[in-house]
């Protein structure tokens, strides 16, 4: 998710200290949250310890395109962009980055790319058919962005358009869940579809993602209706690890630590009360073996 997030970032950018708004409520608040999935992603906190330059490595900066890009708008997400937030929701995403921006390079870029401005609010065409960038200055520090059949749809991203309802989570990657999102399980990746089915009618889905030790950890907290609920839900996720483990063993394979199947076999789960808890760690190999792939 993080990868996701960090590369669709940089992909609308390609295409066009501080005051209030800096913590990850007050970005949250810019975006419209309903039966959104939401993402933050302190990007400052992944760049200081280490993370971002593991994620991102040497692969972004030999990218002729992003060279091209990044001399052009003189912004680079590795070095320019502090904090995201994110809202995913009816086909289109909401973005608003944190950071430090030459906005007449970036208007002009856009309009190199095809789009067009107007009173510092851009428009361009996205790398996807039937899909508009647009993008303008909330604050000098702030950058409202969407990516949407509409032409107009940053103007979504405005100040107090939303509330988040619960305390932010310490890690630096995290991302509400609607249960809604997940009852399209057929779009998830092999192994985790089970897991998908199982939360369909929790009240509150949070994944979080931070780094432990010398790999991440990507956490879920779950909220259920009840405390029965939550048991439940506790079984379907050991079973579900249990059963990809012995199918494992009779295929006579090994958990792989750079795909899934060395992450999901990994998983410990605990309940308290109506709360489930989960935990996988990432071991680095899986993110090395992600990040080839994304580039």
């Amino acid at each position: 998710m993080l990868i996701a997030v960090c590369a669709a970032s940089v992909a609308g950018l390609y295409v066009y200290r501080t005051r209030g708004g800096a913590s990850p409520s007050g970005l949250v608040s810019y975006l419209p949250t309903a039966n959104a999935t939401v993402v933050y992603v302190d990007v400052d906190a992944l760049r200081r310890s280490g993370i971002l330059k593991m994620i991102t490595g040497s692969k972004a900066a030999q990218d002729l395109e992003y060279r091209n890009f990044v001399d052009e708008t003189l912004f680079d997400y590795r070095e320019d962009l502090d904090s995201l937030a994110a809202a995913f929701k009816d086909g289109q995403v909401f973005f608003v980055l944190k950071g430090r921006f030459h906005w007449k390079n970036l208007m002009d870029y856009a309009i190199r790319q095809g789009g067009s401005c107007h009173n510092s609010f851009c428009t361009a065409p996205a790398s996807r058919p039937n899909r508009r960038v647009s993008f303008y200055p909330v604050r000098s520090d702030l950058m409202g962005l969407a990516v949407s059949q509409d032409d107009f749809a940053a103007y979504q991203v405005t100040r107090k358009s939303s509330k988040l309802t619960m305390a932010p989570p310490l890690q630096p990657v995290w991302v509400l869940v609607p249960a809604l999102a997940l009852r399209d399980a057929d779009s998830l990746p092999a192994g985790t579809k089970a897991y998908a089915s199982a939360l369909q009618n929790a009240e509150q889905i949070l994944f979080t993602l931070g780094p432990q030790d010398d790999h991440l950890l990507m956490a879920l907290n779950v909220q259920c209706h009840d405390a029965n609920d939550a048991t439940q839900l506790q079984r379907v996720f050991e079973n579900t690890t249990d059963t990809l483990r012995k199918w494992l063993e009779r295929e006579h394979a090994r958990p792989n630590a750079s795909d899934l199947s060395g992450v999901l076999v990994a998983g410990t789960f605990r309940r308290e009360d109506r709360r489930m808890f989960a935990q996988w760690p990432i071991p680095r190999a899986f993110v090395d073996a992600m990040v080839s792939e994304s580039f």
